[in-house]
């Protein structure tokens, strides 16, 4: 009996631990399932403001990206308003400069044409490196990375800023020829840097001081260091060299500049594959390297004609511009040129029927034509039996590389831009105006 009541007792108490362990366990799991249901709502909720900051942050990169467009376009207006002026301002300038031998100027007005142009020139240099960098922080910048001299464009810049030098009383030594060196790089970009970076040496260097260039090539790329004699810069403010708008405390110096060129010439650089470095020690000068890839490839074989040292043929010019000021200076320029008759028209479509009418031997056209623009009056021009075969030059004030390439793949047979540059158009017109053998076929076909 006592051995029952033991069994008994035993799966009594067993009965109750099992239940009390359910009992547990069943609290327990109430317990995760609470917590379960929290974690889901803290989830959601989380969720929630993760999709509330995307959404924001959406909104602003489109508020971001909207205002750099209007940026981009703001820059690209100011530009073309800019360069219309200074078309009058610089073209007229070496016009007199051009015509002093005939209408002598007096020492003092000599004096006063040269600080008009200088000043019409740096104008166009600050409104050349504003539209740059737009470009470059807009993606929109167009290279021709190609195989380069960089040493041969390094002499080519050093002989145009020579008598920049000789003013200052600075020895800027023109590095000896090397050869074999070859980089890659765009050619009218890198010769954009270094007259930036040399410009620069010369311009802060002191009194008798010296610019000195120097070359490397090995395996890894092509360098260039440009050392002057200036004052240098302190270490603290090296980290703000390459900053846009920063002159390093020289904004008072009677040197001009907005800040802008070594912030170009740096980005330039980075786009072509290379880089730009800097090394300076104050009261001792700086040093500006500009590294480049290798070029390893065999150049090409190009032939090109050179250009006609003649004076410029009898032709017809047809001019299709709206601007009085630049109409003005087109008839003054083709006046010195002497033998060329010049007809104006002032919009498209006076001058599509000025073209069939006159059949000019050239057309120059600007782009920003009211009502119809340059484009649509060349396209109109190719379309017409009688007018397709008129070389056609471009002149404008949109000078964005995405313009320049536009205006190649519209046909033109140059795209020049404002301000004017005479010699450019002489050697434009010279080319356009002698004809080789496969336009003459072209004008036998269309006749």
């Amino acid at each position: 009996m006592e051995l029952v009541l033991v069994v008994v007792a035993l799966a009594l108490s067993g009965c109750w631990a099992g239940l009390r362990m359910a009992m547990k366990a069943r609290r327990e799991v109430a317990i995760l399932r609470r917590i379960n249901l929290t974690l889901e709502a803290c989830a959601e909720q989380r969720a929630r403001e993760l999709q509330t900051a995307l959404t924001a942050a959406e909104g602003q990169a489109a508020q971001v990206e909207a205002a750099h467009r209007a940026k981009t376009e703001f820059l690209a207006s100011m530009s073309h308003e800019l360069r219309t002026p200074l078309n009058a301002v610089i073209g007229f300038s070496d016009l007199m400069r051009m015509n002093e031998a005939s209408e002598p100027l007096t020492h003092r007005q000599h004096q006063a044409l040269e600080q008009i142009r200088a000043a019409g020139a740096r104008l166009l240099t600050l409104v050349d490196e504003v539209l740059n960098l737009a470009d470059i922080e807009g993606g929109r910048l167009a290279l021709a990375v190609e195989r380069v001299d960089p040493l041969l464009v390094a002499r080519q810049v050093c002989q145009a800023l020579g008598p920049m030098a000789e003013a200052a009383g600075v020895d800027l030594r023109e590095p000896p020829p090397v050869a074999g060196l070859a980089a890659r790089a765009d050619c009218e970009r890198l010769r954009q840097v270094l007259t930036a970076l040399i410009a620069n040496a010369v311009k802060y260097n002191r009194p008798g001081g010296a610019v000195l260039i120097e070359a490397r090539q090995s395996a890894e790329g092509v360098s260039l260091s440009i050392h002057d004699t200036g004052p240098g810069l302190p270490a603290a403010r090296m980290a703000e060299l390459f900053q846009p708008f920063n002159r390093l405390g020289r904004e008072a110096s009677d040197v001009p500049g907005a800040g802008l060129g070594l912030a170009v010439a740096r980005r330039l650089i980075q786009a072509m594959g290379g880089r730009l470095e800097a090394e300076s020690r104050e009261g001792e000068g700086s040093v500006f390297i500009v590294h480049l890839p290798v070029a390893a490839e065999t150049p090409r074989l190009v032939s090109a004609s050179p250009v006609p040292a003649t004076p410029l043929p009898e032709a017809t010019l047809l001019y299709v511009e709206d601007n009085p000021s630049n109409i003005a200076l087109m008839r003054h320029v083709i006046t010195a040129l002497g033998r060329i008759q010049l007809h104006v028209a002032e919009t498209g479509p006076e001058g599509l029927t000025l073209a069939r009418d006159l059949r000019p031997d050239v057309i120059i056209l600007d782009i920003n034509l009211p009502g119809m623009d340059g484009f649509e009056v060349k396209a109109r021009l190719a379309e017409d039996a009688l007018t397709r075969g008129v070389p056609v030059l471009a002149l404008s004030a949109r000078a964005a590389f995405a313009d320049i390439r536009r205006g190649r793949e519209a046909g033109f047979a140059e795209y020049l831009t404002k301000p004017l540059q005479i010699p450019a158009l002489v050697e434009a017109l010279s080319r356009a105006l002698t004809p080789t053998p496969a336009t003459s076929a072209s004008a036998a076909d269309a006749a």
